[in-house]
């Protein structure tokens, strides 16, 4: 059967908003067949709603392309057994994972090519303007509640890409969004729970799947009150 999209699982966790919008952009323009783009980590649609949404627009015979150099060999490892647990629900779809793009000389080349070709547009880096710090660097903002929001690939891979916006519009809706600092972490580990959210000083890990837990996590902050149907750990001083 040939390929009739491709899902590009792109591998970067500080790629901003405006980065991987031209790294979407791009590639779907390149690509000879219908395509979308999914992060394995930070904020951004996850891969199981972008194969969701290509198999709900027909597509059938889906090739999946990892998108790093170089892509990580423990995803890599991990990837086809991820891959395999959403399939398990699919009927009449089959999927194809292609190889990390640092084994592709062709790709390398490119890219060397590309260096030379664009050179006479680099920059000049000024050293006048030569700066380590920032002001705004120096403090602690002020905050309550440190709240940490795993964007790890394998709690992304469980959608937790959507977590953190619905978390800020659950903790502005419970008032308590200004005694937060949020902010984004690499794998915490016990990935089987995932999407997973720690909160300090208090020491409470939760499992936040839905969009009801969210809002009893962000109501709960606000009352000063855990949830304890929700959390998975605790971290005693």
């Amino acid at each position: 059967m040939a390929h009739d999209a491709i899902l590009y699982l792109v591998s970067q966790p500080y790629l901003s908003a405006r980065r991987l919008r031209a790294l979407s952009d791009g590639l779907v323009a390149a690509s000879a067949l219908p395509a979308k783009i999914a992060r394995m980590e930070g904020v951004g649609i996850g891969p199981t709603t972008a194969l969701d949404a290509l198999v709900a627009d027909g597509y059938r015979a889906i090739l999946v392309q990892p998108v790093g150099l170089p892509f990580s060999d423990s995803l890599a490892a991990w990837l086809p057994g991820a891959l395999a647990h959403w399939l398990a629900d699919q009927d009449g779809v089959t999927l194809w994972l292609a190889g990390d793009q640092v084994d592709d000389t062709a790709v390398l080349a490119s890219v060397a090519q590309q260096t030379i070709a664009n050179a006479d547009k680099a920059r000049a880096v000024d050293v006048s303007k030569a700066a380590l710090d920032n002001p705004g660097w120096q403090d602690p903002p002020p905050f309550k509640h440190h709240v940490l929001v795993c964007a790890g690939p394998r709690c992304t891979f469980r959608e937790a890409g959507s977590v953190k916006a619905a978390l800020v519009d659950a903790l502005k809706a419970a008032s308590v969004y200004d005694d937060c600092l949020i902010a984004l972490t690499g794998c915490l580990y016990p990935c089987n729970q995932g999407p997973i959210v720690a909160v300090y000083p208090a020491g409470h890990w939760y499992r936040l799947e839905t969009g009801n837990d969210v809002t009893q996590f962000a109501q709960g902050l606000a009352n000063g009150a855990p949830v304890p149907q929700l959390i998975i750990h605790e971290v005693h001083s």
